[in-house]
């Protein structure tokens, strides 16, 4: 039995997965398509989203609930990409044993709640914000 929390966990699952020296084409492949699945997944949320936006555009706390929600689901996002790409990559090289023993979800958790992902897209969603 593993004491260590799922963040930590996540986190030393992130490193040992970008340690790992995978084919060019292989990193690119799984990187797309984590991409687009993500964003299959996402954009049904994301066009609620601005719908939602552009009933209450006029209400100056609006922008405030939508820079929040819009930050959440880049968070998620964020970490969906990652399981989707670690779990692509298992089955594009299933010889690779130190690969096949990645924890998939606790990437999926530690990068949905990333502080460094999040102060950085936070800072720029604010910039954005503030210029409309």
């Amino acid at each position: 039995m593993n004491n260590q929390s799922l963040w930590s966990r996540g986190k030393e699952e992130t490193k040992k997965f970008y340690d790992i020296k995978l084919k060019r084409s292989t990193n690119i492949i799984t990187f797309i398509f984590g991409l687009i699945t993500t964003v299959i997944i996402i954009f049904p949320f994301a066009a609620l989203l601005l719908e939602v936006l552009e009933m209450n555009w006029y209400k100056p706390q609006s922008m405030v609930a939508f820079l929040s929600l819009a930050w959440g689901l880049l968070m998620i996002s964020n970490g969906l990409s990652n399981f989707f790409t670690v779990k692509l990559a298992k089955c594009y090289a299933r010889d690779m044993l130190e690969l096949q023993a990645i924890d998939e979800n606790a990437i999926l958790f530690y990068q949905c709640l990333n502080i460094g992902f999040g102060i950085f897209i936070l800072a720029i969603l604010i910039f954005f914000g503030i210029l409309r």
